[in-house]
């Protein structure tokens, strides 16, 4: 009964000022005499890049708990790092956490130097940078010992890095599903988003080209990208991005650019399974337009 009563709630046909009647599928109007062709979703392995990043910080949350337990089951170990017991004074920190702090920070800054030089993009070395922040803030400032959260200090930032990585998996899907591809007789409709949505429809008399983009998974798994390019999105535009890390003394950095077509973003679709039979349709269409 509640799946009738869904259906009829998606699919109901609303009047509009012109005196034409609309229908709606999966949260897009259809217009009177429109016609759908194909309903897609950008397919799962065209997000891997994101879940593996969330999962190597799993992975990272747990080699360093580990290399934390060895650390203080060492002798040897422990004797070498009193060395840094002057350190104690200032930071009111063991010589253990602040070898381990180190590690954080620097970890945690390659992997999204790493990953932004990959990405084009400055985001992945930013969110990084901020989750080391927060995990130093989580460890020096909150007060010790815990009393409801049988977790000791300096393993704090290591929970609140897992936590962020789990998280950040399923905000990841959650963003690949808000995003629907409708195709139907008279345009391409694209909307994406999770919390704030974003729709844009491109007639097919205003498309002069349409791009399809598959990387090696893409073509073993058969999805990739198609965009539809206007007049006014020909010719190539570089994309760049910078990256740098470092403290007082010094540091590194590197830039990547990379020519892209200027058509906006958000008419492609992105990751879709079978991108040529998509294309065949469009390009279908387009000639009939």
């Amino acid at each position: 009964m509640y799946v009738t009563m869904f259906k009829r709630i998606m699919c109901r046909s609303v009047d509009n000022p012109s005196g034409n009647r609309m229908s709606r599928t999966h949260g897009i109007d259809i217009l009177h005499g429109e016609e759908v062709d194909v309903v897609a979703r950008p397919h799962p392995m065209s997000f891997l890049k994101y879940y593996f990043f969330c999962a190597y910080l799993v992975g990272v949350t747990v080699l360093l708990g580990w290399f934390d337990s060895y650390l203080r089951s060492d002798e040897a170990i422990l004797k070498s790092l009193s060395l840094l017991e002057p350190m104690h004074s200032i930071t009111g920190m063991e010589p253990v956490d602040i070898v381990l702090l180190i590690l954080f920070w620097l970890i945690l800054l390659l992997s999204g130097f790493a990953a932004g030089r990959l990405w084009v993009s400055r985001m992945p070395l930013l969110w990084m940078a901020l989750a080391a922040a927060a995990g130093t803030a989580l460890e020096l400032y909150l007060p010790t010992p815990y009393e409801t959260v049988p977790v000791e200090k300096p393993l704090a930032k290591l929970l609140l890095l897992g936590a962020a990585a789990v998280t950040g998996m399923v905000l990841t899907e959650a963003y690949r599903r808000g995003h629907v591809y409708v195709i139907t007789n008279r345009r391409t409709i694209v909307k994406k988003g999770f919390i704030r949505k974003n729709e844009r429809d491109i007639t097919y008399s205003k498309i002069t080209d349409i791009q399809v983009e598959q990387g090696i998974l893409g073509r073993l798994f058969n999805y990739g990208t198609v965009t539809p390019l206007s007049a006014s999105g020909l010719g190539l535009g570089a994309d760049s991005s910078q990256a740098f890390a470092g403290t007082v003394n010094g540091g590194f950095g590197g830039a990547r650019n990379v020519k892209r077509h200027q058509q906006a973003t958000h008419l492609s679709l992105f990751g879709i399974r079978d991108p040529r039979k998509i294309r065949a349709i469009m390009g279908s269409r387009k000639l009939k337009s």
